[in-house]
Formats: structure tokens, C-alpha cells, sequence
């Protein structure tokens, strides 16, 4: 289920790419909003609007390289094996999804907060 040397080049650098950009700017956002000297939850509202999306963003990445790779392994596998790395697709792509709701509600809710 490899990849080319170009497919890792270019797929590996745009998540690079993606991941450098989130971890300055949240940084950024927070030395803006002195997040690292006070510890009241107002500071954290600002940061959230960025790093709830940018969450969003860097998981659908990633489902993409997981689906990417599954789906280009079922095209080059034998007939009988592609049903199955199809379903193994499904199944992994559910699961991810089920995974990611639950880890977004605990960056939310680390972020912004919901009781009074």
C-alpha cells in the first residue's frame, strides 16, 4: 500500500505544510491574547476559532491519505481482495469519523466553555 516518491513528496508536504501553518498561527494567537499569562477562559475563545477548524481541516486531510491509500491499493489488488479492501475502507473511514466527533467535542470543549 506504498506510495511513489512523488506521491510522498507531494502529499507529505502539504500536510507539512498544513501542520506548520496551524502550530504558528495558534502560537501567534496566543501570544496576541496573553492565553500564557492570564488564565481566564476569554483568552481561550480566540484561540478556539482557530484551532477547531483548523482540527477539522487537518483531519479531513488525513482521511483523505487514509482513503487515498486504501482505495489505491483495492484498484491494484487481485478482484477478490478488492470487495474486501473496500469494506476495510468503510469500516476504517466510520471508526475515523466516530473517533474524530469525539476528539473535536474535547477540543471544543477545552476551548470554549459550555457551562455558566
Amino acid at each position: 500500500m506504498g506510495l511513489s516518491h512523488t506521491e510522498k513528496k507531494w502529499l507529505g508536504g502539504f500536510g507539512g505544510f498544513l501542520a506548520i501553518v496551524f502550530i504558528v498561527v495558534s502560537q501567534i494567537i496566543k501570544l496576541q491574547t496573553d492565553y500564557f499569562t492570564e488564565s481566564s477562559f476569554g483568552n481561550a475563545e480566540p484561540v478556539g476559532q482557530w484551532v477547531v477548524p483548523g482540527f477539522i481541516v487537518l483531519g479531513i486531510y488525513l482521511l483523505g491519505l487514509i482513503n487515498y491509500r486504501l482505495i489505491k491499493a483495492a484498484v491494484k489488488a487481485k478482484p477478490w481482495q478488492r470487495w474486501g479492501l473496500v469494506v476495510l475502507d468503510i469500516v476504517v473511514t466510520i471508526i475515523y469519523l466516530w473517533a474524530g466527533y469525539v476528539a473535536l467535542f474535547f477540543v471544543g470543549f477545552s476551548y470554549f466553555p459550555f457551562a455558566p
